[in-house]
């Protein structure tokens, strides 16, 4: 696949949205009380958004 500047400008901003909404979710947990979960914890259970339609990994 070659990667055109709109390609990359697209895999940017969908990658910077997907931070921004992670932070989002964050804040709100935290502000209603959450605890923050251990290193491990957040390391061995991570929830990675779906990407678009069309795109798998190689």
């Amino acid at each position: 696949m070659e990667w055109t500047p709109e390609a990359i400008k697209a895999e940017m901003d969908y990658r910077q949205e997907a931070l921004r909404e992670d932070a989002r979710r964050a804040r709100e947990y935290y502000r209603h009380g959450g605890k923050q979960r251990s290193w491990w914890h957040r390391v061995t259970h991570r929830h990675e958004p779906e990407g678009p339609a069309g795109q798998q990994a190689a």
